[in-house]
């Protein structure tokens, strides 16, 4: 008895993935006319009236009338930016147009669409760049090219055959020349150079097992010009917003593009800079132990001490914090103004935080107070006044101050991207309201995937209607 259940149960997983695999989509407008119809394994979005399609696992392109602009021939097809895509054909990228008029030929090795219709290109392991006509601009050679992190088009080449570095545009024209030198981009359009040295090159040359040279880099600017002599960071060290990591005795610290000691290494981890501020971690013994996490500022004062279990993003001059298994928050100065009674908590977005007590769910004000009690099973923010909650295994659609404005009716609710409409769920089938609980499309889809530029992208088996 108990094999049957087994092979019965294994059956029925069979037969719910080739169900599901055999799921096919359309596009229907707000009137529920069908646009596109079934017979697509996959779309995506529309952008800009275009929209990516999947058939017999190729990729093409459609646009708003259903017409396939691009057909299904490739197995990657990337955004189109300034009318042109990057596409694939097994290893090999090439570049289209909306009219599928080829660009690049489908033979590259690699495609990079990097500045103004300027594509990196490598040809057999030939590097060069082709602009949006299908012109080489930058003929290929034996080099390697990567864009330089201070913009305006420029690209950092390296010739594998004359160990030869230097900055050029994307027509070909020499900005700046590094002989004699090795150059990395550290970010923030600066470069770190390293002087090759003969004995370097001699123990590369000999292949001696010592241990490699120690390789450190002076800072400059595309001109060559050292920011501070004194400065060198190593090999692994880059700049994010004019500020780079240290370490020293296993733990991190902060920089300034001056070489300037920022934040003192005493902390196991340092985040990203946002607005003057940066969390921190801090190990509450040597090696291993519990982390904690804190913030600094841009000079190293401790803004919130290296005392909690976790922390949000600072918004709206509020901050999760969670402590002792609970949740509250914080403000920018580090004190915590919202006590720490939750046991789920999500940031604040537009003076509203959802939160969470002995599994209920309410919301609160950027004061604290309560402004939708925690009776609900769930809840979920449909835009900046409205949420949808669960009661009773049903959901509905309630207002800031916990009035119902759609009634507790419905299976499943779920917001469709940014727009005024929701997808609703009844039994087993899907339908579109808006949020003042109007019906925009019957409850009689298989799935609603997406809504974008007037149109929904459906899945859905009406009678009358025969596949392609």
């Amino acid at each position: 008895m108990k094999k049957t259940l087994t092979l019965f149960y294994l059956l029925l997983i069979v037969a719910c993935v080739n169900a599901q695999s055999n799921y096919k989509y359309a596009v229907v407008n707000k009137k529920g006319e069908v646009i596109v119809p079934l017979g697509y394994e996959k779309i995506d979005v529309f952008k800009n009236r275009l929209a990516k399609v999947t058939k017999k696992d190729k990729v093409g392109i459609i646009n708003t009338k259903g017409k396939e602009v691009v057909p299904c021939l490739y197995d990657e097809i990337k955004d189109f930016e300034d009318g042109m895509a990057i596409v694939s054909k097994g290893n090999r990228f090439g570049v289209i147009n909306t009219a599928n008029d080829t660009i690049i030929p489908i033979k590259q090795i690699s495609v990079t669409n990097y500045y103004k219709g300027t594509f990196l290109v490598y040809d057999n392991y030939l590097f060069g760049v082709i602009d949006s006509t299908g012109k080489v601009t930058v003929p290929f050679t034996k080099s390697i090219g990567l864009p330089y992190s201070g913009g305006k088009g420029y690209i950092i080449t390296t010739r594998m055959d004359k160990s030869e570095q230097k900055i050029i545009d994307r027509h070909n024209n020499e900005i700046y020349s590094f002989p004699g030198h090795r150059v990395r981009d550290m970010n923030d359009g600066y470069l770190g150079i390293w002087e090759k040295k003969a004995t370097d090159q001699a123990s590369i040359y000999l292949n001696l097992k010592s241990p490699t040279p120690y390789v450190t880099y002076k800072i400059v600017d595309i001109e060559g010009n050292v920011i501070n002599p004194s400065l060198t960071i190593e090999q692994n060290q880059f700049f994010n917003g004019g500020f780079s990591r240290i370490s020293e005795d296993r733990k991190v610290g902060v920089i300034d593009i001056q070489g300037r000691l920022r934040v003192p290494c005493l902390y196991s981890r340092i985040f990203d800079f946002k607005d003057g501020y940066a969390k921190v971690k801090q190990d509450t013994t040597f090696l291993y132990g519990l982390n904690r996490y804190g913030i600094v500022n841009d000079r190293g004062d401790i803004i919130v001490p290296c005392i909690y279990d976790g922390l949000g993003e600072l918004k709206e001059n509020r901050m999760v914090a969670f402590l002792n298994q609970k949740y509250g928050f914080l403000n920018r100065q580090g004190q915590a103004v919202i006590p720490f009674n939750f046991d789920l908590a999500q940031d604040f977005e537009n003076g509203y935080a959802i939160v969470s007590k002995n599994n209920k769910y309410g919301v609160i004000g950027i004061d604290g107070k309560i402004v939708i009690p925690l009776i609900y099973e769930q809840i979920k923010r449909i835009d900046n006044a409205l949420f949808a909650a669960s009661k009773n295994l049903k959901w509905g659609i309630i207002d800031t101050k916990g009035q119902t404005q759609v009634e507790f009716t419905y299976k499943s609710i779920m917001q469709l991207s940014d727009s005024e409409y929701v997808a609703v769920q009844q039994d087993n089938y899907w339908g579109v309201i808006n949020k003042q609980g109007q019906q925009i499309l019957p409850i009689t889809y298989n799935e609603i995937v997406s809504y974008s530029e007037g149109m929904f992208v459906v899945s859905f088996y009406p009678s009358n209607f025969k596949e392609e």
